[in-house]
């Protein structure tokens, strides 16, 4: 099945809802320029809503004691990274890397340790505006060689489009499932999952 991703979350009560919803992994902000960014006691909060669920910590310029701290309070279970991925950087934490790409050749510059250490690439042109044009132009599911997500514009009228010309292994949405910024909308949450699943089933 693919996997659902719901970033953004800057609430407990949202975080629990796309839980229990069947989201599979839940995104928190923590990167400083971003407008959805969780300090850590709201993160640690998150933890405590959300239990056993897999939650994913996104960084782009912390520095790796930012980030250490943010996985323990978080109780993360994967560090997503806005930025060009390095070996001390898959060495250094201690969970597994989501690494966010803008184009399917950047993936290509990963050094095999990076991709050793990976639960996926997540490939992202949107840089937060909405956009689809990076993964609609694509046309087909590019050659990478780890776990493909896919982000950038994504939302209930358009998932199941993608995923059946790219066929990525998860998908990641924010802006697509929130009725105000950081605020999630349980009704969108309700259809962006239906609309993945159906996709699934579909291509039994």
């Amino acid at each position: 099945m693919t996997v659902v991703k719901i970033c953004g979350l800057t609430r407990p009560e949202d975080a629990a809802l796309a839980a229990e919803l069947g989201a599979d992994l839940l995104g928190i902000v923590f990167a400083a320029a971003s407008r959805r960014r969780v300090a850590l006691h709201r993160a640690a909060d998150i933890a405590r809503a959300t239990g056993e669920a897999a939650r994913v910590g996104v960084f782009k310029h912390e520095s790796l004691s930012e980030m250490l701290a943010a996985i323990e309070r978080g109780r993360l279970s994967f560090a997503q990274l806005q930025r060009p991925v390095s070996a001390e950087d898959v060495s250094a934490l201690p969970i597994p890397v989501i690494a966010a790409i803008r184009r399917p050749d950047d993936a290509q510059r990963l050094p095999e340790v990076v991709l050793g250490r990976l639960r996926a690439v997540l490939l992202d042109d949107s840089e937060g505006a909405g956009s689809r044009s990076g993964w609609a132009a694509l046309g087909a599911r590019p050659r990478v060689a780890a776990d493909l997500f896919l982000a950038g514009g994504l939302d209930e009228s358009c998932v199941g489009a993608a995923i059946r010309s790219l066929r990525p292994d998860g998908v990641d949405v924010a802006t697509g499932v929130e009725s105000s910024l950081g605020v999630k909308d349980r009704g969108r949450m309700e259809r962006f999952i239906a609309a993945v699943r159906e996709e699934d089933s579909a291509a039994r």
